[in-house]
Order: C-alpha cells, then structure tokens, then sequence
C-alpha cells in the first residue's frame, strides 16, 4: 500500500482529526482513509458491530441485563430433551 503525506495542516485541523480519531475509537490514518472514500458509518446506515457499545454499560446497568435475559437461559426440555 502507498503511503501518503499532507503537507500545510494546520495545528488546528490536526487536533479536530484527532479529537475525532480519539471520540470514534480509530486511529487517525483510519479516520482519514474514511473521509477521503466516503466509506464510514453514517447516521441511520446499519453498522456491522457494536464495538462502540463496548464497555459503556455501569456495573448496575450490567446486572440488570443480564437478570432481564436470564429466562432466556432456559432449556426447554420439550424443544430440546
């Protein structure tokens, strides 16, 4: 793959791109390689992961999901016995 240098970038754009890169979990080269193809998530497109959710849930929120979803865990001896 070709590497590419930017010349003329101001101190200020620079600090936009990583503040974004950093929101985003990306790396800027990432960040970059989006913009300039036009190929990253937009609002209401299906993303293919919830890496973004990852590690967003309190110790509280946690409990209660997984006691929300622990009949889920349940075999039914009938379907599957």
């Amino acid at each position: 793959m070709a590497a590419l240098s930017i010349r003329g970038l101001d101190t200020d754009h620079l600090a936009q791109l990583k503040s974004e890169a950093s929101r985003l979990g990306i790396s800027l080269n990432r960040l970059v390689l989006q913009r300039l193809t036009g190929d990253y998530p937009q609002p209401g497109r299906p993303q293919g992961d919830l890496d973004a959710l990852a590690g967003s849930w309190s110790a509280e929120e946690a409990e209660a999901f997984t006691t929300a979803i622990a009949p889920l865990e349940q075999v039914d001896p009938d379907l599957w016995g």
